[in-house]
């Protein structure tokens, strides 16, 4: 009697799991696919085997001369001028005070400049830059009176070159490239090289002349203002600088006055 009751109840279980796993397969044929969550494929991923380990990344910035490239091009420019160059030198004797002063009036003068990028402090209109000029001179006539310059066959030729930081106010835009006028002052240093005859008229002697040199390229004080206008790459400018060179027998002073028209070419 058990046996015939048992079995009916063992057929409908096993009818009921059958009806049960048809309805779930047909449920999961008509549910629309969908892809498994991140998580989900991250945990269904196999972990690698033998992975390299990701190489670590590169914390040396750049090298000197990189770094030092850099900060002479980025924004930095050259400028090449053509204009009136009056340079005068200045020789004194220590032992007596006799000096004599040379000059060189040239209205055919070059002009090669070399600036760095232009900088401002905030949102003002000061900045800074460091500006290196190269001059090179004739001078054949000598100074005996006020703005009286008489060939005495004297003569001293040379080199003045000069790198000064410089202060500025400007008016204008702020683009290097830009549209401006610029008013600037600067101290630096700066040196020069001469060698020539030079006659001290004021002297006990005033028909003695001496020969000069210098072939020494250490830095000396140098000072420098200018006043300079531009547009884009075009420029008028006005300048002026003047290193001094104090010797055991004779103290110089180099000077140059120039107003340039000149063309910038910015790196």
């Amino acid at each position: 009697m058990v046996m015939h009751t048992m079995l009916p109840l063992r057929l409908l279980f096993a009818g009921m799991l059958v009806i049960c796993l048809s309805l779930a397969a047909d449920l999961r044929a008509e549910a629309p696919f969908s892809e498994p969550a991140a998580g989900d494929r991250k945990a269904e991923m196999p972990p690698q085997q033998n992975a390299e380990p990701a190489a670590p990344a590169s914390r040396q910035g750049p090298g000197i001369i990189q770094w030092a490239w850099t900060s002479l091009t980025d924004e930095a420019s050259i400028t090449a001028s053509v204009g009136i160059l009056q340079a005068a030198m200045t020789v004194k004797r220590n032992s007596d005070g006799a000096s004599a002063t040379l000059v060189q009036r040239d209205e055919n003068a070059f002009f090669l400049r070399y600036s760095t990028k232009t900088s401002f402090f905030k949102d003002s209109n000061f900045g800074y830059t460091v500006m290196v000029n190269y001059v090179h001179f004739t001078m054949t006539r000598q100074e005996t009176g006020f703005r009286e310059y008489t060939d005495l066959n004297t003569e001293i030729n040379g080199q003045m070159i000069y790198a000064v930081p410089t202060l500025y106010y400007q008016w204008g835009e702020h683009r290097y490239d830009g549209t401006f006028i610029r008013l600037g002052i600067g101290i630096g240093v700066g040196a020069a090289t001469y060698s020539g005859t030079v006659r001290f008229t004021n002297s006990a002697n005033p028909d003695e002349v001496v020969h000069t040199a210098n072939w020494s390229y250490a830095l000396h004080l140098a000072t420098s203002n200018f006043i300079e206008a531009r547009w884009k790459h075009f420029g008028v400018s006005v300048s002026y600088a003047a290193p001094r060179i104090y010797g055991d027998v004779y103290d110089v002073r180099v000077s140059d006055f120039s107003v340039q028209l000149g063309y910038t070419y910015y790196f």
